[in-house]
């Protein structure tokens, strides 16, 4: 019982990490500075997001405990994968990111470039607004079964309880 609860705890604190981490590229977001150009903003964001990648990647890397029952395994082997998962996508979208703004950096020109830049803009933040809301259905359906376990892991300490 007492790894189980150690695993949720680790499984909860990998959530909070990753709740904290968006709470962080959200308020980037809005604090950005209006002397900023839209380069150094977009180069922010994708080292925002370069490293918050990193960090899930580090997260999914580390141990599980050794003696989990096959049931917990694959619970935590589920999440593990989700971090992996959500890394590789933030990876993804800041390449993407960086690839269009070296594009875009290369062929300076006309006011239409302008407007690809608003464009490109507009479908990073798109894709953000998607990623932020999978993983916010991540961590309620993560709460759900962490609250199932805890109920159930309480039912049984007070039925061995009340046999004493």
């Amino acid at each position: 019982m007492k790894n189980r609860v150690i695993l949720v705890c680790k499984l909860f604190s990998i959530i909070l990490l990753m709740c904290v981490l968006i709470l962080q590229l959200e308020a980037f977001g809005q604090k950005s500075d209006p002397a900023m150009g839209k380069a150094d903003f977009a180069n922010a964001r994708i080292k925002i997001l370069q490293q918050t990648a990193g960090t899930l990647r580090e997260l999914a890397a580390q141990p599980l405990p050794a003696q989990l029952s096959d049931k917990e395994k694959r619970e935590a082997e589920r999440y593990t994968k989700l971090l992996k998962d959500s890394s590789q996508k933030l990876d993804e979208l800041a390449n993407r990111w960086h690839s269009s703004l070296t594009e875009m950096e290369k062929n300076q020109g006309p006011p239409s470039k302008q407007e690809q830049t608003t464009e490109m803009s507009q479908s990073f933040n798109l894709q953000y607004l998607g990623l932020q809301q999978a993983m916010q259905d991540e961590n309620r359906r993560f709460t759900l079964v962490s609250n199932i376990m805890k109920t159930k892991h309480d039912t049984a300490k007070n039925a061995i309880n009340n046999i004493r």
